[in-house]
């Protein structure tokens, strides 16, 4: 399979626009070079695969393609990072005759991604082709997906599938799915009923927590396959070319620190960024701020570690029959617990030192209680 069939690639103008005395230090030179050499035979050697859906619920249209090329024009700009990953970019996908087919296209090529174990960098387009990227991960039993996002955009009626309710079909069609992440949602527009009737188990941290306490994310983060962004989790002050548009959200800084948090994630293998529209942007600043986030994703994943060496911690708590188990990497203080399910089936999930000190005090982590619940569930 060449996955490069189903792209229309990069204007050239683009990849060599950098070329000279001095582009060897910056992102656009690297990704040239990768992208050119690029072949079937030597795509796993591929850390970052960045590839573009300029389609606006299921559409292609000009302003999108305009918009994409414009943050790659800006991405390529950007100096290269002290630890530089091997990323290619192959272009805009082709448009299929029907959305379905622009899904299942887009699923394709997840799929060969996680198989060659290059991660992906999808930039959209509209937030709906997180369908798409799910549909790759129908068969596994852990899946976890996070969604940046202001909004809960679950159906509240009869609607025909967009970007404003896409997580219920998501939540329809993978009914397995394992964990959901909600991060910087705001609870003016969302609200704790709608979440307890559409939500499924996992985090829910408001922009108001975080602010409180910005690493409360990590956790659900480094748990995470997939992080769908949509550009409205951003105030209007720092990304005014959304089509949300919100007062309040998180600041251009905040949202690049998230961004690097997940590239980060040896877990996470496609970052999803949607949800640009044309127009009411001033010198290009979301634009600008968007091929940002990509590099401080691309920044974290360089400073992926893989560590071997971990600390075993067994403590009793009250109430429970056996000990809660927790790891420690020495190397980068990261914290796990290990749970096992009422079948024997056991996974390592990611906490934080909090949950271990919780556990210490005598007090079970509300983290642990939601993993040992769906553990369970998946065993009856």
């Amino acid at each position: 399979m060449d996955i490069r069939n189903y792209f229309d690639p990069v204007d050239p103008s683009l990849l060599t626009a950098y070329r000279g005395k001095a582009e060897k230090y910056f992102l656009g030179e690297a990704i040239a070079k990768t992208t050119e050499n690029l072949t079937g035979s030597n795509f796993h050697d591929l850390d970052i695969l960045i590839v573009s859906a300029p389609f606006d619920n299921g559409k292609i249209v000009d302003n999108q393609e305009h918009i994409v090329k414009r943050i790659r024009d800006y991405l390529y700009r950007l100096a290269l990072p002290y630890r530089q990953p091997a990323i290619a970019d192959l272009g805009n996908l082709k448009p299929a005759t029907t959305k379905r087919g622009s899904f299942l296209a887009l699923r394709d090529i997840i799929e060969f991604c996680k198989e060659m174990k290059v991660t992906t960098i999808v930039i959209g387009g509209s937030q709906d082709l997180t369908a798409g990227i799910c549909e790759a991960y129908g068969n596994e039993r852990f899946f976890t997906l996070s969604v940046a996002d202001a909004m809960f955009d679950v159906k509240r009626g009869i609607e025909q599938f967009s970007s404003e309710n896409f997580l219920t079909g998501i939540f329809k069609k993978l009914s397995g799915l394992f964990q959901f992440n909600l991060i910087g949602f705001q609870n003016h527009l969302v609200g704790k009923k709608l979440i307890d009737k559409y939500g499924i188990s996992g985090e829910y941290l408001r922009l108001g927590q975080m602010r409180n306490d910005f690493l409360l994310v990590e956790p659900a983060l480094r748990d995470s396959d997939v992080l769908s962004l949509d550009m409205g989790v951003i105030s209007y002050g720092f990304a005014p070319a959304t089509i949300q548009k919100n007062p309040n959200g998180f600041r251009g800084e905040e949202i690049c620190r998230l961004a690097r948090l997940a590239g980060l994630s040896n877990r996470l293998k496609v970052f999803g960024l949607f949800g640009i529209c044309s127009g009411e942007d001033k010198d290009d600043q979301t634009l600008r701020l968007a091929s940002e986030i990509i590099w401080y994703f691309i920044e974290g994943f360089g400073d992926r570690t893989v560590c071997s060496d971990r600390l075993t911690y067994k403590v009793e708590v009250s109430g429970l029959e056996r000990p809660m188990i927790f790891l420690n990497e020495t190397e980068t203080g990261r914290w796990w617990f290990e749970i096992s399910s009422l079948a024997g089936e056991k996974i390592v999930a990611a906490c934080s030192e909090k949950d271990y000190r919780k556990a210490k005090n005598n007090e079970i982590p509300g983290r642990w209680i939601k993993f040992m619940q769906k553990m369970d569930n998946l065993s009856k």
